[in-house]
């Protein structure tokens, strides 16, 4: 009998989580995902309430065996945040971006998964002087030294999509600023551009379930 393959999700009220969890539902298969509180998400996904704090001492078990890993989780930022991270707002967005999100890795990785897809950033760089590409550098390098067989990298720029969070005015000019700077951004800056969500998704899900080795996927591999 064949065993239908297990995905572990972590950042699954997000705007790519949701949609991962979307298309991995439409597939055979189950989902299990990590939460801090009961999200009512679909029958076909087992939530697994937890304290992320714990992912930090070893203590959280899963007894399901893992096929598949897709790290989500990111702290809500501004846009002042992205371009400059202020010394007292770093610690809490290293725990989220790239502790917890190690530890969720680490722990599939022991449960026998053999894949793993990342939510990064264009731009990403461990030796990046801004702070938000330095974090988002250093945990894909870190996702490389752990032993996965196949990795999945995203590397897209702004996404675009039904959030749940309200952010005002913000979200809303920044999606007009570059879509009014979108045919000037050619050459290196054409992987900044502005992507649907959906599309990286689909993608990533593709990625993971069919490619081997290293994948890092920018603005063409969604368009």
């Amino acid at each position: 009998m064949i065993q239908k393959p297990v995905s572990l999700i972590v950042g699954s009220t997000g705007l790519m989580g949701s949609l991962i969890i979307e298309n991995l539902t439409s597939l055979s298969g189950s989902v299990i995902s990590l939460t801090r509180n009961s999200n009512n998400l679909s029958k076909d996904v087992t939530e697994k309430i937890i304290n992320f704090d714990d992912l930090l001492k070893n203590s959280i078990e899963i007894n399901e065996s893992i096929d598949h890993v897709y790290l989500a989780l990111g702290k809500k930022l501004s846009t002042y945040e992205l371009a400059y991270m202020p010394e007292g707002n770093r610690e809490s967005f290293k725990k989220i971006d790239y502790d917890y999100s190690l530890a969720i890795a680490e722990l599939g990785f022991k449960k026998g998964a053999k894949s793993i897809a990342l939510v990064s950033a264009i731009g990403a760089e461990e030796n990046s002087l801004n702070y938000y590409f330095h974090i988002k550098g250093k945990l894909e390098n870190s996702l490389k030294r752990i032993g996965y067989e196949n990795i999945c990298i995203a590397q897209p720029g702004h996404l675009l999509g039904k959030r749940k969070d309200f952010r005002g005015y913000e979200i809303p000019f920044l999606e007009g600023a570059l879509h009014l700077a979108s045919p000037f951004m050619q050459g290196p800056l054409k992987d900044f551009r502005q992507i649907e969500a959906s599309k990286v998704a689909d993608q990533m899900v593709k990625v993971t379930r069919e490619e081997e080795g290293l994948s890092i996927l920018t603005y063409d591999d969604f368009a």
